[in-house]
């Protein structure tokens, strides 16, 4: 072999050596630089647990997700399922990154890695090649369980208490800062609007009407889309928007109370019945020459006139016909009793 064979051959192997150390330069960040997509997919299949007379445990879920994921400099795009839906197979597929499970001693499922449990309530399944995502989760768990937020966090959502049974307690529900930003917002004292959440939905951000009102507020799907509502699930949205939708109301009612309170009973009775159904109790007051300052006046002058169909008809000033306001009365009696309640115990 000549001088300029053998010079040949050794730049040859140093080619091939340097293409090997970038091939294993490459490799190797790709090992250590984990890319994070800036949104988490989630999936709350906790319909079994999703009950308005127990601890608000979807809730709970929905709030540690979105911890997770701040904690991870994302945001959270939280679902949830009905009973008879599962998103196993969309997460096997990559269409979402996490399914919420009600924890189980023993949960068998092909195909996804399952989590420590989380307060013995819940499991967080992801796919099975995730690994590292599952150790990160993992130890987002156990931190979480040792964090000194959880102690107030976990009560917050899972003591569950009566308005008119449970004494003093340092906080009336677990959205409390959200409802006294919104409420002040209103002029309102927080807790009337943090009772007027409670006898709404009990704070469960799961509940739905059999009519299809959902969330916090159980706000009706078209009134939501009208407020701003993208995702009804979504206690800060869902509580400003109803909130704004009371601001409305005070301000319609405004000149037919004598004063505040009889304001936010008017708008109170309207939140439950429709703007229609009490404009139609104040069009008969007047037609009827009863004084709408009060509205116990409206409760016991004309709600049983516009209970009658005849009389309703043979006075034709309303709109929607006859309203019998069973209903819409215990609405407005309870609100008001719930507020004294949550006045005394957390003042």
């Amino acid at each position: 072999m000549n001088r300029a064979e053998r010079i040949c051959l050794f730049l040859a192997g140093a080619l091939i050596a340097a293409a090997g150390l970038l091939s294993l330069l490459a490799n190797r960040n790709t090992q250590e630089v984990r890319i994070r997509p800036d949104r988490i997919r989630a999936v709350l299949e906790l319909a079994p647990l999703a009950d308005t007379s127990k601890a608000l445990v979807v809730g709970y879920n929905y709030e540690l997700l979105r911890r997770y994921a701040a904690e991870n400099g994302q945001t959270a795009e939280i679902l949830l399922t009905g009973r008879d839906l599962s998103y196993l197979d969309s997460l096997r597929a990559g269409a979402v990154d996490i399914v919420v499970v009600p924890f189980a001693d023993s949960v068998a499922v092909d195909s996804v890695l399952v989590s420590a449990p989380l307060d013995s309530l819940s499991l967080w399944l992801m796919r099975h090649d995730e690994h590292d995502a599952m150790r990160e989760a993992n130890g987002w768990i156990a931190a979480w369980h040792d964090s000194p937020d959880y102690p107030a966090v976990r009560s917050a959502f899972l003591d569950r208490f009566s308005a008119f049974r449970s004494g003093p307690r340092p906080q009336i529900s677990p959205y409390d800062s959200l409802i006294r930003a919104h409420a002040d917002s209103l002029g309102w004292d927080w807790h009337l609007l943090a009772a007027v959440i409670y006898q709404e939905s009990r704070f469960h951000i799961e509940a739905v009407s059999p009519r299809g009102a959902a969330g916090l507020m159980q706000m009706m799907p078209r009134t939501a889309e009208r407020y701003g509502v993208t995702d009804p699930l979504d206690p800060e949205m869902n509580i400003a928007a109803g909130a704004q939708m009371l601001g409305n109301l005070i301000q319609r009612y405004y000149p037919v109370g004598d004063n505040m309170t009889e304001r936010y009973k008017y708008a109170l009775a309207a939140y439950n019945a429709g703007i229609g159904r009490i404009d139609d109790c104040i069009a008969m007051a007047r037609h009827l020459g009863v004084d709408t300052g009060y509205w116990i006046n409206v409760v016991n002058r004309v709600l049983p006139v516009m209970a009658q169909e005849d009389l309703v008809a043979l006075a034709g000033v309303t709109r929607f016909g006859p309203f019998k306001g069973a209903e819409t009365t215990f609405y407005v009696d309870n609100a008001i009793a719930v507020y004294n309640r949550f006045c005394k115990i957390t003042p």
